[in-house]
């Protein structure tokens, strides 16, 4: 996908910049949501981890972390600077993740921050499927994307409604549980809106494709 591409290789570019301004970004309250979500101590897989601020907090927390990026730098300097766990990253990406196949509904949890939204729309139930096979029964997926409509030359951004997500994901089998909104501008110059989402997955409610 050339959207997708083009977005990774600016992230490839920018790695250690970014790295330090995400870094400093406050996500006290996502923080908090994904806690009050996630199994207590299990095993959680992040696509497009950045920084690894994420991971970082949930390893203190007492989880078992993996991550997940198709920014190839993000990925080198994770093992740098995570060197206790550097053999739990990988390069890859949505819609096409690919990882070993002893992560075979492996994960109790999957959560992907600030990604969403650099796919086109298009592929999100591909997504959804993506995402089945690496995580176990019943586990629960969070997704936090903004819905502040953004245009910029150097990355894509899909403009998202919540709808187009929900429809996409009931049809693989996930149940949405819960919301958090947000308005921050910790980490872009101007207000974004974001929405993070809690899915279960429930393979017998999942729909065949017509």
């Amino acid at each position: 996908m050339k959207e997708v591409k083009r977005t990774l290789e600016y992230y490839n570019r920018k790695a250690s910049e970014l790295i330090e301004k995400y870094d400093k970004a406050q996500m006290e309250e996502v923080q908090k949501f994904l806690l009050e979500h996630l199994p207590k101590g299990g095993r959680v897989l992040e696509i497009g981890f950045g920084s690894g601020r994420e991971l970082r907090f949930l390893m203190e927390k007492g989880y078992q972390v993996w991550g997940v990026d198709g920014a190839i730098e993000f990925v080198k300097l994770a093992r740098e600077r995570f060197p206790q766990i550097s053999d739990r990253f990988f390069h890859s990406f949505l819609p096409d993740l690919n990882l070993p196949s002893s992560f075979l509904n492996f994960f109790d949890a999957i959560i992907s921050i600030a990604v969403l939204m650099h796919i086109p729309k298009k592929y999100y139930r591909k997504v959804a499927r993506s995402l089945i096979n690496y995580l176990k029964k019943e586990g629960v997926v969070i997704l936090s994307y903004s819905l502040t409509p953004r245009s910029e030359e150097e990355r894509f951004f899909e403009t998202i409604k919540p709808t187009e997500v929900l429809k996409a994901f009931e049809l693989e089998g996930f149940k949405k549980i819960n919301e958090l909104l947000t308005d921050d501008s910790a980490i872009e110059k101007r207000e974004i809106v974001w929405i993070t989402e809690v899915y279960k997955y429930a393979e017998n409610s999942r729909c065949k494709m017509l």
